[in-house]
């Protein structure tokens, strides 16, 4: 009996500590009130015991106050972005229009030529720098907390044909067969899944537009969504360039670019926000983005989602 009580004074401390650290792994720092994890420690005595615990509970304050420090830094970070977002897409419009107002001036003036070689370029970069605002802005809005799809029950393939029509002409200026590719078995199961139709259409429009961009000449875009498992799975897959296996880990971090696919200073390539923005909406309904790619054969992205039960 003498023994059994020797080992529960040992071990019932011991348990209490794991139950604290279970608690922080499990809810995080700022679930509940800032002392929660606190009030499971055990009791402090003067004992080994007590002093580990008097340890730990020093280590988990400073922790909390690191972890606050840095939630107010990434809180002041979103919001100095999402401002700054803000305030420079006036301007830009109005540049933009500016520009265009002088390329149709000028556009079958043979004296204005050169002149107007250089409105062209001006205007290609500030609609660059008009989409990476854009990006920004949006990436900010997606990163906060706070944040809430509009999700409805939908069939996933079916807002692929709007998609697929929206850059039909695109495609076709390029030489590219872009087409939503349904599934021929009258049984499968309908690819329906909870969609912020917004956000879902930003995603795949963001892939195909990719997709579009190191397209060649004879290539095909195929836009597909089925059911496997609790999954539903849409892909972009298309049959260009293909990307090099050291880029593939990276193509979802942000501001990443391949070096070998274009050159930097043609701003072909964007600005390494488009596939991030894709990754972030996927995080949000609950999925995730796979790409599988080889040199020469081409690209397949998945954005795998829960199916509506």
């Amino acid at each position: 009996m003498l023994r059994l009580r020797i080992i529960a004074t040992v071990t019932r401390p011991l348990r209490q500590l794991t139950r604290a650290v279970s608690s922080i792994s499990q809810g995080g720092l700022d679930v509940g009130a800032p002392d929660a994890p606190q009030a499971l420690l055990p009791r402090r005595t003067n004992d080994e015991f007590g002093k580990l615990t008097s340890a730990f509970a020093m280590m988990l304050e400073t922790v909390q106050r690191q972890w606050s420090a840095l939630r107010r830094l990434d809180h002041f970070r979103r919001e100095g972005i999402s401002n700054l977002s803000h305030d420079l897409r006036s301007p830009l419009t109005a540049t933009t229009a500016c520009l265009e107002t002088l390329e149709g001036r000028w556009q079958g003036d043979e004296a204005r030529a050169a002149d107007r070689e250089l409105v062209v370029m001006a205007l290609r970069n500030t609609h660059n720098a008009a989409r990476l605002v854009q990006s920004l802005g949006d990436l900010a809005q997606l990163d906060e907390p706070e944040f809430r799809l509009r999700c409805e029950v939908l069939d996933a393939g079916e807002l692929l044909d709007d998609i697929a029509v929206r850059f039909g002409q695109r495609a076709r200026n390029q030489g590219v067969a872009l087409q939503a590719v349904h599934p021929t078995d009258p049984n499968a199961r309908p690819p329906i899944a909870a969609l912020d139709v917004e956000l879902f259409e930003r995603a795949i429009a963001n892939l195909v537009d990719n997709a579009l961009k190191f397209s060649r000449n004879g290539d095909r875009v195929d836009l597909a969504a089925h059911v496997r498992g609790d999954r539903v799975e849409v892909t972009v897959s298309d049959t260009g360039p293909g990307i090099a296996a050291a880029d593939v880990p990276h193509l979802f971090d942000r501001f990443y670019q391949s070096r070998q696919s274009v050159a930097p200073s043609t701003g072909a390539g964007g600005k390494g926000l488009g596939l991030a923005i894709v990754k972030r909406i996927a995080e949000l309904h609950g999925g995730e983005v796979r790409v599988n790619s080889e040199m020469g054969r081409g690209t397949r992205v998945t954005l795998v989602l829960p199916v509506a039960v």
